[in-house]
């Protein structure tokens, strides 16, 4: 029988993970519903997003511009993840979702993108936060008018 030292350490993983697949929701809810309190609610201080290859932004402040210019030049977006698989040592994790998503642009087009965040944590104060985040887009196209439902 375990002992309640390993039984604590176990609900703390439990618990850990969830937070984590927490964290993935309020980062693509607070992007979507272009809710900045949310969205920045899940960086820890000196964050890392990494949206490109050659194009990263570090600290909140940073983070919150780029979601910003963002939001300048989408109508609507909507993504979700899935898939994921998370790794954890002591305060620190790792963690990979798939993602995917649709956003449309300010002409009206749609586009639908596949990928994948790598995403490292970092608990402070007891608290899960994304201490770094890089988006890979493995496809992306034109969502074709025929695929398309009206309202």
């Amino acid at each position: 029988m375990p002992s309640l030292i390993e039984i604590a350490q176990r609900l703390d993983r439990v618990e850990s993970i969830l937070a984590i697949q927490r964290l993935s929701a309020d980062y693509c809810r607070g992007a979507d519903r272009r809710d900045l309190d949310v969205f920045l609610s899940v960086w820890s201080p000196a964050a890392v997003w990494k949206v490109s290859e050659d194009l990263e932004f570090t600290g909140r402040e940073q983070i919150a511009a780029a979601i910003g210019e963002q939001w300048r030049f989408l109508s609507r977006a909507f993504h979700w993840t899935s898939n994921a698989a998370i790794d954890l040592s002591g305060e620190i994790g790792s963690g990979r979702f798939d993602v995917d998503g649709e956003v449309q642009l300010l002409d009206g087009s749609w586009f639908a993108i596949a990928g994948e965040y790598l995403d490292s944590y970092v608990r402070v104060d007891d608290k899960w936060l994304i201490s770094s985040r890089t988006a890979l887009i493995y496809s992306q196209r034109p969502v074709l008018e025929a695929e398309r439902i009206s309202p």
